[in-house]
């Protein structure tokens, strides 16, 4: 996947089926981060698939990767243009389940952070 211009649709499809992806992008729609911020915001994520799936949403142009500093290495991740255009996509995805979810109180500040975009 290398399509950061013009992604195609099978790779949209494919990065926006996989299972982190939604909870990526909103937390970017909160502000840019750190790769230690995911990690401390998606506590279930594994280093390995949250690596893999920044890769993908830089590789189709959704997210900017800034290197900061070298050593030690810190990087910070940002929407594009392009992934700002997700807003709308986001918003109505966790609107959608704190409608029909049995747990979304749990997850209330979440989604009143996302609401607020």
């Amino acid at each position: 996947m290398d399509s950061k211009n013009n992604p195609t649709m099978d790779e949209l499809n494919f990065i926006f089926h996989k299972k982190w992806t939604f909870c990526i992008l909103a937390d970017l729609h909160l502000g840019s981060k750190h790769f230690q911020d995911f990690m401390n915001n998606l506590p279930e994520i594994s280093t390995k698939v949250l690596h893999q799936t920044l890769t993908e949403l830089e590789s189709v142009g959704l997210i900017d990767k800034k290197i900061i500093r070298e050593k030690p290495k810190l990087t910070e991740y940002s929407l594009t243009e392009k992934g700002k255009l997700s807003k709308n996509l986001i918003t109505e995805y966790y609107s959608y389940i704190e409608m029909i979810s049995l747990d979304s109180n749990e997850e209330k500040e979440i989604f009143d952070k996302i609401k607020d975009l």
